[in-house]
């Protein structure tokens, strides 16, 4: 039993660097909007919505380009990157 334990607890912690590099993304405003993400070549990895005052995680887990489809905006996120979204505009978290 203890055995099984330790394993796990030495599975989890290898894998949880790999979950916290996973790129944020933070809507501050009150309105939602629809995204896009872009790997290499243009190619479309994934859409969706983020909702009013909500965040999304591991959106771009091996980097990405993502664009705000309602206001077209595009911004290049790295695995580890937290955007978040104010009055309509992503800018990098610092």
């Amino acid at each position: 039993m203890k055995s099984i334990f330790l394993s796990t607890l030495l599975a989890a912690s290898i894998l949880m660097p790999c979950v916290m590099q996973a790129g944020t993304l933070e809507n501050d405003d009150l309105d939602g909007y629809r995204y896009e993400t872009f790997g290499p070549l243009g190619a479309r990895l994934s859409s969706g919505v983020i909702y009013a005052e909500s965040d999304l995680y591991g959106i771009c887990d091996a980097g990405c380009e993502l664009r705000l489809v309602t206001t077209g905006q595009t911004i290049t996120m790295k695995p580890d990157d937290h955007v978040v979204i104010n009055h309509g505009v992503m800018k990098y978290k610092d």
